[in-house]
């Protein structure tokens, strides 16, 4: 199964890791200053292979995650 994370890109739902809501995450000194590249995205997505950025909204995107059984198997 994969998830549409917006800009005709879609990324292995196996491979995912983390789903971080950049509104939040910006808030931390640290982050704020790796983070200033993401402008305009909502999210970023960590997967075991690469780091996104989505103008979709997290709760979008976990709404989207949820609907995958909770056993994948490929």
């Amino acid at each position: 199964m994969y998830l549409h994370i917006g800009n005709e890109v879609v990324v292995p739902f196996k491979e995912i890791i983390a789903i971080l809501n950049l509104n939040t995450t910006a808030r931390s000194t640290i982050n704020e200053g790796i983070l200033t590249s993401a402008e305009g995205y909502k999210s970023c997505i960590i997967t075991d292979k690469n780091i996104y950025f989505s103008t979709i909204s997290s709760g979008t995107l976990m709404k989207r995650a949820a609907s995958f059984p909770a056993n994948l198997e490929e």
